[in-house]
């Protein structure tokens, strides 16, 4: 009878245990997940948003306009898009820091481009440098928004990340 008795215990403890593994390993995959829907999102309005902010100002140049980088309210939405970026990059995805690294680069380049081509009196090679500065910062968040969707997949096929301390208790009440 004991031994019965026991045989159910440990049926019974083998199969919380098997359910407690299944419901964290599920729930950390929806939480990298969302945390990768998020950041990949995130990047592509910052990016939109530096699109946006350099068409109008080129525009703004051509006209004859000068060059104000802090008159634009604009720019606190970008600041602010590229803050949370690099907060999640940070916390969740750490090996995409020399990609954006690189993009900082190519947003810094671009505007160093725009100020030229300014100075310059708008000269067509000024334009020319302007043009492929732009095209080299949007290949650069193309390929950031790949790395992301690569370091998502990578994830998938390891064990995920861990969730805040408090899931195991939040699965064992699931599993109940």
């Amino acid at each position: 009878m004991i031994m019965a008795l026991l045989e159910v215990v440990a049926c019974a403890a083998a199969a919380g245990l098997t359910n407690y593994w299944m419901l964290e390993r599920r729930e950390a995959h929806r939480f990298a997940s969302v945390k990768c829907e998020e950041l990949y999102n995130l990047v592509e309005a910052y990016e939109q948003g530096l699109v946006a902010y350099f068409a109008k100002t080129c525009s703004l140049i051509v006209d004859g306009c000068p060059y104000l980088p802090n008159a634009e309210a604009a720019g606190t939405k970008l600041m602010g898009d590229s803050a949370r970026t690099r907060m999640l990059i940070s916390l969740y995805f750490p090996a995409l820091s020399p990609q954006v690294k690189r993009a900082d680069v190519a947003v810094a380049s671009t505007l160093s481009a725009m100020r030229c081509y300014q100075a310059g009196s708008q000269e067509e090679s000024g334009l020319l440098s302007l043009e492929q500065s732009l095209f080299d910062m949007r290949e650069t968040f193309e390929a950031l928004k790949h790395a992301i969707v690569m370091a998502h997949r990578d994830r998938e096929r390891r064990l995920p990340i861990r969730r805040a301390l408090g899931a195991p208790a939040e699965a064992l009440r699931l599993a109940v």
